[in-house]
């Protein structure tokens, strides 16, 4: 259903790079499709089969009011008729249209029905009887999903991010692309919101004792994250596949927060590469690729690859 193009592997140059004799290359995945951009398009296309070839009736996922996953989801939906609710994190925003972030109001745009909730009902989202609460509770919200009308059983449920088993083995595509573009890499660093796109590159890259994929958490309190990363990978590829860390200490206080260290490299080190980054993901994954460097982290002779997810809706 997704066709995405192949996108550039983008070398670039600073003298730290020559004086650590490693080579950076950017995987501008910013551009592979016009609407659903970066990681997203990956985590949908399998799940955008699936819907297809089921009875659902609409689409339902959840985010909060900067999620790529939003943005990307209600572009899918429009651009293939699909009915989609988005159940956003804070209700406190349902009433306040002017607060809106340009992700929410680009989703509405595109035909979303959002759904704002409050945050301990957020929190309940996974619970079998999530939608019966959803329904119970916000009804009022619900009333102006009439076509198709409000069921449970008719929803095709996404989960927050994208990430499932289909979202993860949407990445065998991109893994093997970057292996035909560069079969020598032996360093990656990529952002991670739920661990799909970690997950899924860590399984399907050829295997090579050398590489070592960096997930770079970009919120606080990512352990969680560890156990379904590992299971994912588990699945689609019980034998061997590439090691894998996450990256805990870049998060700059939290989801979509910033602190004085990421702000002084997104304004001042990163602009020179020419590449447009986003603060909430791609520029946290890059950053501590910067900060390893720095550090003497990074092994002589070592390849990188940072993989640019996207994201970069409302950033101009």
């Amino acid at each position: 259903m997704l066709k995405h193009k192949t996108t550039p592997l983008q070398p670039i140059e600073h003298p730290l790079f020559n004086e650590h004799k490693i080579r950076v290359l950017v995987k501008r995945e910013e551009l592979n499709h016009e609407l659903i951009q970066g990681n997203k398009l990956y985590k949908l296309e399998l799940n955008l089969k699936h819907f297809r070839n089921s009875d659902k009736k609409f689409l339902l996922t959840f985010g909060g009011a900067y999620s790529n996953h939003i943005a990307a989801t209600a572009a899918a939906a429009h651009q293939f008729q699909i009915p989609a609710i988005g159940v956003i994190r804070g209700d406190e925003l349902a009433a306040n249209p002017a607060k809106w972030s340009h992700t929410l109001v680009e989703a509405q745009r595109n035909g979303m029905h959002l759904v704002f909730i409050r945050r301990p009902d957020y929190r309940l989202k996974t619970r079998d009887d999530f939608l019966s609460l959803l329904q119970q509770n916000y009804a009022e919200q619900l009333a102006d999903f009439v076509d198709p009308q409000f069921d449970p059983q008719n929803a095709y449920i996404l989960p927050e991010g994208g990430s499932n088993q289909l979202a993860v083995q949407g990445f065998q595509s991109l893994a093997e692309e970057l292996d035909q573009q560069c079969p020598q890499w032996t360093n990656l660093y990529c952002a991670v919101g739920t661990g799909a796109t970690l997950a899924g590159l860590s399984a399907y890259s050829q295997y090579d004792i050398r590489r070592i994929l960096n997930g770079v958490a970009t919120i606080n309190d990512s352990d969680y994250l560890m156990p379904q990363i590992a299971q994912w990978i588990t699945t689609v590829q019980p034998q061997q596949s590439n090691r894998w860390q996450l990256r805990q200490n870049c998060h700059a206080g939290g989801y979509a927060k910033t602190d004085p260290e990421l702000e002084q490299f997104i304004q001042e080190i990163w602009p020179q590469f020419r590449i447009p980054i986003e603060p909430v993901y791609t520029a946290k994954a890059f950053h501590c690729f910067w900060k390893d460097l720095i550090n003497h982290e990074i092994s002589k002779d070592s390849v990188v690859v940072l993989l640019h997810t996207g994201g970069l809706q409302g950033v101009g």
